[in-house]
């Protein structure tokens, strides 16, 4: 039986155990002190001594060790518009008037394309336009809807 290298250790499950942990923890204090202050989450650093993160977050004020804000968090995150940059770039209503008009002149074979399976969100991606606005013209087409797919049970 192999062991998953990527999991946690599992935390101690005796009071012997526990204390131990405990007691590594509290000789390793400086240790623990300089990762929390380097912005290292409590949580890793309680998983990498098999203590809990309410015990370790207890003791860095024991300690005297000043407590970051829940919100302080959040703002390690990275950004959503930094992790989005440069995949998509928002376009000018004259280009959404446009893809639109394409898809409006493409009528016959848009309506033929959908009774024929394609999807509505695969003909919004081609068209470049939303899917609601896919279903409106559908809809304003009078053209007959499908069901949704029902999922395997």
């Amino acid at each position: 039986m192999t062991t998953n290298p990527h999991s946690k250790p599992a935390r101690p499950t005796t009071p012997a155990e526990k204390a131990a942990a405990r007691d590594t923890a509290r000789a390793d204090s400086e240790t623990i002190i300089r990762r929390y202050q380097a912005r290292e989450p409590v949580s890793r650093i309680a998983a990498d001594y098999g203590v809990t993160p309410n015990w370790l977050g207890q003791q860095l004020i024991d300690w005297g060790v000043p407590r970051r804000h829940r919100h302080e968090a959040h703002a390690l995150r990275r950004p959503a518009g930094h992790v989005f940059r440069g995949r998509t770039r928002r376009r000018s209503t004259a280009e959404v008037r446009a893809a639109q008009a394409q898809f409006t002149g493409d009528r016959a074979d848009v309506t033929a394309r959908y009774l024929a399976g394609t999807s509505i969100t695969t003909l919004a991606r081609e068209y470049q336009v939303n899917p609601v606005w896919v279903t409106e013209r559908l809809d304003d087409w009078n053209v007959p809807r499908r069901k949704r797919p029902t999922p395997p049970r």
